[in-house]
């Protein structure tokens, strides 16, 4: 199954993985900054924010240029999904756009739903410009993976298609 995505790279993993943020922009993906560590950025001061935005971004294009690849980083997600206007600021002026998401079936919060009910919740609330948010960390619920290739073709076949974020927003 090949669908464009556009995924919201950890710097601390893009280290930790040398060549991922190349591939997935090999792929035809684009990527995202979702800042250096897998902890919600709510709580970050200003400095830390800023740096652990900045590493990543860092991180992301240090990767890409190993293979010789160049991406534009648009877009941010903060980590565990809720900003406030200063963290929207302070991303927008290191050129970022605060994107969040209106699908999320609670994977990667250490709960571990069962796939029958994140097929459910992706299903009942996909809707035309929806943002599925889905988790690849080493603590997501292992069913997400199953979850993604069983939702994809069922969505597909009731007519919607999967793009970029820039796609999604004209921006690509």
């Amino acid at each position: 199954m090949a669908i464009p995505a556009t995924f919201f790279a950890i710097g601390e993993r893009v280290c930790e993985h040398p060549g991922m943020a190349a591939r997935a922009v090999a792929a035809g993906h684009e990527l995202g900054n979702h800042m250096w560590r897998d902890q919600w950025s709510f709580s970050l001061p200003k400095a830390a924010f800023l740096r652990q935005l900045d590493d990543t971004t860092a991180a992301i294009k240090e990767d890409l240029a190993v293979a010789g690849l160049t991406a534009p980083l648009r877009w941010f997600r903060p980590s565990g999904g809720w900003p406030h206007p200063p963290m929207l600021e302070w991303a927008r002026s290191r050129g970022f756009q605060t994107v969040l998401g209106s699908i999320w079936p609670l994977d990667g919060l250490g709960i571990a739903p069962p796939e029958q009910a994140q097929r459910w919740f992706v299903e009942q609330f996909a809707h035309p410009g929806g943002i599925v948010i889905l988790h690849d960390s080493k603590d997501a619920n292992p069913a997400t993976r199953r979850t993604l290739l069983q939702d994809v073709p069922d969505l597909q076949q009731k007519g919607y298609k999967f793009v970029t974020l820039s796609t999604l927003l004209g921006q690509g």
